[in-house]
């Protein structure tokens, strides 16, 4: 009996309850949020065969939906966005130690996206239903309503490196992939060629935006971030045939989860041939799948690689945001404050509106 016991625990998924990042000379980790409060961290390499080698439980309990995420390789933390609840939260995992809080609430009616700053340590998130665009300390917690009336944002991306952010936008006739300078400035539009867009991710390697399109056009197209070579990198198919939901792109592979319900994954240049990673889905009576997959990052330390900062090694000089703008304006940054708070006459410090 106890032969048995012990082979049936052999069979079972191993799961840990840490978060462990690869190292710099190791390939990603694939990080998937379920809509039930739950993240499987899974190493694609191991092909179709793939397992959760970690799951979480995150914060949100009952009545919450984890939507969006990233991570922080540097600190060694992952942050994430709840729809329902209308919070974000950070966790963070130091081999074993991991700790779990709220970053952001309040004054919240949809925080679909993230994107998160490494060189300046600003969190970026879209809001759906305000429409708005804000950035974050994920410290502090203090926020700044970037961007407003940005209508039905579903997404964003951020590149320190070069200096510039990304967000989709819109619905049918008012769909727009767009950028701007990380200080809400100088915004340009790249692209209006989308119907239903959901997700956006950045490949850093060769400077081009993938996103996918929801039913009934059910695509994955990219761009380069300049606006040339438009391409339909996958199309679903007719019919009945579920569309691409959350995706992210990790060196020569893009990843996305197909209706909620299985992750996938196809090379990012021609999707000729599709893993689909099964062992990953959990199913109920009749075999029909209990998952609900959302967001999905890929952890990969090639996608943060250090860099100067433009705020220097004193934030610029500013109180509370320093927030890039034009590589070649002097100097290549604006201080901005909180909401709730006033620049001063020194363009430095914020103080509190009440305050002369």
């Amino acid at each position: 009996m106890l032969n048995l016991v012990i082979f049936l625990w052999m069979l079972l998924p191993f799961y840990t309850d840490c978060i462990v990042f690869p190292r710099q000379d190791e390939g990603p980790l694939i990080a998937v949020l379920d809509f039930d409060n739950k993240m499987d961290i899974f190493d694609p390499s191991d092909g179709a065969d793939a397992t959760a080698i970690e799951r979480i439980n995150l914060m949100g309990g009952r009545g919450g939906a984890s939507c969006s995420i990233d991570f922080n390789y540097r600190g060694n933390m992952i942050y994430w966005t709840d729809i329902f609840i209308n919070k974000v939260y950070s966790l963070k995992a130091d081999g074993g130690d991991q700790e779990q809080k709220v970053i952001l609430e309040d004054d919240l009616a949809s925080p679909e996206g993230l994107a998160y700053d490494w060189i300046h340590n600003n969190l970026y998130v879209s809001d759906w239903r305000l429409h708005k665009i804000l950035v974050i300390n994920p410290e502090t917690g203090a926020r700044k309503t970037l961007l407003t009336d940005v209508h039905e944002v579903r997404d964003v991306e951020v590149d320190p490196k070069t200096g510039w952010l990304y967000w989709i936008a819109g619905w049918d006739e008012t769909a727009v992939l767009m950028k701007s300078t990380l200080d809400g400035q100088n915004q340009v539009v790249i692209s209006s060629d989308l119907d239903r867009p959901k997700s956006l991710s950045l490949d850093y390697d060769e400077q081009k935006l993938y996103w996918t399109e929801v039913y009934p056009v059910k695509l994955i197209k990219s761009i380069g971030v300049d606006g040339e070579n438009l391409t339909t990198v996958h199309r679903t198919g007719a019919g009945r045939r579920a569309p691409p939901q959350f995706m992210t792109v990790s060196r020569d592979y893009i990843y996305w989860n197909q209706a909620h319900q299985s992750i996938r994954r196809a090379e990012k240049q021609q999707v000729t041939e599709i893993t689909r990673y099964g062992k990953l889905e959990e199913h109920g009576d009749y075999g029909i799948t209990t998952n609900l997959f959302m967001g999905i990052l890929a952890i990969d330390p090639r996608k943060q690689t250090e860099s100067p900062s433009l705020c220097g090694d004193n934030n610029g000089g500013c109180s509370h945001f320093c927030l890039p703008t034009l590589m070649q304006s002097i100097p290549p940054y604006n201080c901005a404050c909180p909401d709730g708070m006033n620049l001063m006459n020194d363009n430095s410090t914020c103080a509190d509106e009440t305050q002369n």
